[in-house]
């Protein structure tokens, strides 16, 4: 369920830039981008070290609108 939830909630976000990448979010924000998961934690830790990011793999189909 919190799976959906996490679809849904990053469908409003304009994440098309990031197609193909990881990204690193953490309160809503893009903190880090990386071509693996890992590369993107550490980015994100580098700006905000003290917090812990949620990261997800930007597809197509994530970015696609709903019709």
């Amino acid at each position: 369920m919190g799976d959906v939830l996490t679809k849904k909630w990053l469908k409003q976000l304009d994440l098309t830039p990031y197609v193909g990448r990881w990204v690193a979010m953490v309160r809503g924000s893009v903190t880090g981008v990386g071509m693996t998961a890992q590369a993107a934690r550490l980015a994100s830790k580098h700006q905000r070290p003290k917090e812990e990011p949620v990261v997800v793999f930007v597809s197509e189909e994530l970015t696609k609108d709903e019709a």
